[in-house]
């Protein structure tokens, strides 16, 4: 009894947090770039319930089990792309992705596990490829296990080969499409054969797997500790020194010449231009009629950077967590020294005098929201029915009679 007690506060506390993930996801339908996240539960363990016999020798009796609830475990941002809005401001800027749809694995390539585009193939010895590459495996925390490989079932009938979150398929005979083998050849895990799975093959789609364009962003923490984000807001601005910043306040980071993140570089508007236009194609400035260039970009220690611009960085979304007002820290870091090689050359595209708009479905969130608002209800009710249950034990049974 206590344990659905339990069950039911995790249930109610877990819809909770979806709601104010949802509310948040609404509250920014109108911001630029807004990725809105979707809330993932995670299932706590069943606990196995008995009944007791008093007595001496009395042993419990297994009458079944009870789920122990499910707990919220993260919200993770759909990175599904948001339609262009033509605004024709000058300092506004859409970024298209190069990578837009389609299936995402991560691979074993030459350079470490990437992710790559699918699909997923039965590629030399049945190992699972993508690109040609083998699949890379995951252990329960989460990182690559060096030697092990997934394999193609034997034994299999079937003919999908995972599911949309990497899972294995089953047939009818409850066979997985897949199993976990070592360099050797030989089978270390068949999915389905315990509680808990140890290993996983990471598939999904563009929307929330592989590399994303970005804006670099000098972050600033609360206390002034310098570092590098990234965002996907488009809407710049101008702070008072001429300096252009993203809709959070801090400065846009350019790129040298050579495409590299100036951290702690910025980009300064010049007052002396006169033109409409700020930004090139490419992201370099513009020139004036009188040879002033619209901008010019400087370095961390204040110098002049010749062929500075504006540009894209590219990311892997699932190592990104939001900051907040549009900016997410990379890599469980906002340290130079530890994002900037998560950064790669971006390979999206920038669409001056346009944003993108937010991605969040406004109908289908609100639905969302109904539906976790009629969960907690539920919850709500089995606590109450067995804190009721509880005050009759505790007031009415054993009672004596007359008393």
């Amino acid at each position: 009894m206590i344990q659905g007690l339990t069950a039911a506060a995790s249930g109610m506390a877990a819809e909770d947090r979806i709601e104010q993930l949802l509310s948040n996801n609404l509250a920014n339908q109108e911001t630029p770039g807004f990725k809105a996240s979707i809330g993932e539960l995670m299932e706590d363990p069943v606990f196995a319930m008995e009944r007791y016999s008093y007595g001496d020798g009395a042993a419990g009796i297994g009458i079944g089990e009870m789920g122990g609830g499910v707990d919220f475990q993260e919200g993770v941002p759909s990175f599904a792309e948001g339609g262009l809005e033509t605004t024709g401001r000058p300092l506004d800027l859409a970024i298209v992705d190069a990578l837009t749809s389609g299936e995402v694995a991560y691979a074993l390539t030459p350079q470490g596990v990437e992710p790559v585009a699918g699909p997923v193939t039965v590629g030399a010895g049945a190992r699972l490829t993508a690109g040609g590459m083998p699949l890379a495996v995951y252990g329960a925390n989460g990182q690559p296990v060096p030697g092990l490989f997934a394999v193609r079932n034997p034994a299999y009938q079937g003919s999908e080969l995972v599911g949309e979150d990497g899972s294995p398929v089953y047939d009818a005979a409850g066979r997985p499409s897949y199993v976990i083998e070592n360099a050797a050849g030989q089978v270390v895990y068949t999915p389905g054969s315990e509680t808990g799975d140890p290993y996983a093959i990471r598939v999904g789609s563009a929307d929330d797997m592989g590399y994303h364009a970005f804006l670099p962003v000098n972050y600033e923490d609360a206390s002034g500790q310098p570092g590098l984000a990234v965002t996907r807001d488009g809407a710049l601005q101008v702070n008072a020194n001429n300096v252009v910043e993203d809709a959070a306040g801090h400065a846009i980071a350019p790129l040298d010449a050579a495409g590299r993140v100036l951290v702690g570089g910025r980009i300064v508007i010049n007052p002396l231009y006169h033109g409409t236009q700020i930004f090139s194609q490419s992201g370099t400035p513009v020139y004036d009629a009188n040879g002033q260039p619209s901008f010019r970009v400087y370095d961390a220690q204040g110098n002049l950077v010749a062929g500075g611009r504006l540009g894209l960085v590219d990311a892997d979304v699932t190592q990104l967590q939001p900051l907040g007002e549009g900016e997410y820290m990379v890599g469980s870091s906002y340290q130079p020294s530890a994002v900037a090689p998560l950064l790669r050359a971006g390979t999206g595209r920038m669409v001056f005098g346009a944003l993108e708009s937010s991605n969040v479905n406004v109908a289908a969130t609100m639905a969302q929201m109904m539906q976790a608002l009629n969960a907690y209800e539920a919850n709500q009710r089995v606590a109450q029915s067995v804190d009721s249950l509880l005050n009759v034990a505790v007031t009415d049974i054993g009672r004596v009679q007359g008393s």
